[in-house]
């Protein structure tokens, strides 16, 4: 078995390179894919609970809404993440989640310790 020369050994991990460049173009066509249809699948699913919710029809009216609810929603952000949907739409009102901090008994509920 003949030595392979420096020259047939640099070709041979120039073909290398083209075909981990090649299977490397594939996996990130298939993640970029994988992202946009994750980015699609979460656009659909918010544009139908803001439908559900607001009953508008069309682009225009849905973009109009948007923009005059951004700056309160901006403003009160943090607030309405906490709100707990599934109690709000059983008793039809707006239920926030419990947080761990309200747990803790304030002072004037406390009841004076004797030591």
């Amino acid at each position: 078995m003949a030595r392979k020369t420096d020259e047939e050994r640099l070709q041979e991990l120039e073909k290398q390179m083209e075909q981990i460049k090649a299977k490397k173009q594939q996996l990130a066509s298939r993640v970029q894919a994988k992202e946009r249809k994750e980015r699609t699948r979460r656009l659909i699913q918010v544009g139908a609970i803001f439908e559900q919710y607001f009953e508008f029809v069309g682009e225009d009216q849905a973009e109009k809404i948007a923009y005059g609810m951004k700056e309160a929603v901006e403003k009160h952000k943090e607030k309405l993440l906490n709100i707990d949907v599934e109690k709000s739409k059983k008793k039809n009102k707006i239920v926030y989640e419990v947080g761990e901090e309200n747990l803790i008994m304030p002072e004037s509920e406390k009841l004076p310790y004797k030591l």
